[in-house]
């Protein structure tokens, strides 16, 4: 049983930093890695700088990405960056030109700018470069720094009060995630500029992060609406100053509660009722403040009208996503990742996912058990009643985490769910 779940899961959970998509791959931009300075790229001959003004000097940085896209196609892009001085980020702004869906920011471990991926093949990374899929499928990712879907959209790194900052420390190699849709009869150029407003590291008194929340378990059947539910605990307080959802078409928006630790209702956080340019909620200057043990459960809401399934993926047309983030402080690894370890390679290991279905946990663990597509597997999973999420997401935890022994290691959480009924 475990072999067969872990060939599928995996793939699936480890795919969720960012919207991509199969489609062509149009001509590179003439953008490459840069060795960036607060100054480096303000200069940029791009068209960057009409679309917004760089920083004054001393005040931050600008950074610049753009790409190619043919006309009634979608693809996604990357670029490596690294940065020369250290910087402490205490607010974004972001601009676009059409073409572009969203445009993020990743930082990674790299100590310089690698030439060959996770699959062992060499890639010319001094200029824009595909990656289709977002930047950790192939590549390595750590945090998530910042970015926005809306051309004019408030960005996520936002609100934070004058003596909290994101830290980038000098050296620091960023991978910058465009995706691009172009629904027009021509061809476009999308540019986005991307400023970083920095304060110096005396006037700062906490460390910001960026939090991301990714649920994968995505099924919308032919001609019907479906719900993807996800629960993360807070693992300390911390204050949040933005939120936002991230779907594709299909999506209706979603609601984003924060109950306690028994489930309870404490507020709504977010609610949006659009997939395009979703609102960005900023909490300022005081930031939504969550305490330990509490817990941020969110659903995405969609409707397909279609003929075929629509499941979890990179294709802003024709895949679906549920995603919240934002910024947040003081940092705290594992809220930002919902996992138990903080590892961005561990991502949403501490989250509960939800069914919305009657079936349930030992029918949904022989489900999973007989899934031979992603489509099946993703079913099994939305398809599970609610009372079924704890004792089901354990066992998957723990298929997930115990590899190839996994059938004697896992007997207990397996039990567990047989036991565990709908109510």
């Amino acid at each position: 049983m475990a072999t067969r779940l872990l060939s599928i899961a995996l793939p699936c959970f480890m795919l969720v930093a960012a919207c991509s998509s199969s489609g062509s791959s149009p001509a590179q931009g003439s953008d490459g890695p840069d060795a960036a300075s607060p100054a480096d790229d303000a200069g940029s001959d791009d068209g960057s700088t009409s679309l917004l003004a760089p920083p004054p000097a001393g005040q931050g940085m600008q950074i610049t990405m753009s790409t190619t896209i043919a006309a009634g196609t979608e693809d996604e892009k990357c670029k490596f960056i690294q940065i020369a001085d250290d910087m402490w980020v205490n607010h974004e702004d972001i601009r676009y030109t059409p073409g572009s869906h969203h445009f993020l920011v990743y930082q990674t471990p790299y100590t310089s700018i690698p030439t060959v991926n996770n699959d062992g093949k060499t890639v010319d990374t001094t200029q824009v470069f595909d990656c289709l899929g977002g930047p950790n499928v192939e590549w390595n990712v750590d945090q998530f720094v910042g970015g926005a879907q809306g051309a004019d959209a408030p960005p996520a790194l936002n609100g934070l009060p004058p003596n909290v900052a994101l830290h980038i420390p000098a050296g620091s190699v960023l991978m910058l995630d465009l995706h691009v849709l172009n629904p027009s009869t021509q061809a476009l150029t999308p540019v986005v500029a991307m400023n970083f407003d920095t304060i110096p590291k005396s006037q700062v008194t906490e460390e910001a992060g960026g939090y991301f929340f990714y649920n994968p378990f995505i099924r919308i059947p032919p001609n019907s609406s479906s719900h993807a539910r996800m629960s993360c605990p807070v693992t300390s307080n911390v204050t949040l100053t933005t939120m936002q959802t991230h779907m594709h078409k299909w999506g209706l928006g979603g609601v984003v509660n924060l109950e306690d630790g028994s489930g309870n209702l404490v507020q709504q956080l977010y609610s949006s009722s659009v997939w395009t340019d979703p609102p960005v909620t900023v909490w300022a200057p005081t930031g939504m403040t969550l305490t330990a043990g509490q817990q941020i459960d969110y659903e995405c809401n969609y409707e397909n009208t279609g003929d075929t399934d629509v499941i979890q993926g990179f294709s802003a047309l024709t895949n679906e996503m549920c995603v919240v983030a934002g910024a947040y402080y003081p940092r705290d690894t594992k809220f930002e990742n919902c996992s138990t370890d903080g590892n961005w390679n561990d991502s949403g290991n501490a989250a509960t996912y939800i069914g919305s279905g009657t079936t349930t946990c030992a029918d949904s663990l022989t489900c999973l058990e007989n899934a031979q597509t992603d489509d099946a597997f993703f079913g099994c999973m939305v398809d599970s009643c609610p009372g079924a999420a704890a004792a089901l997401t354990s066992v998957v935890d723990c298929f997930m985490s115990a590899g190839s022994s996994a059938s004697t290691a896992c007997v207990t959480q397996g039990a567990q769910c047989i036991e565990t009924s709908c109510n």
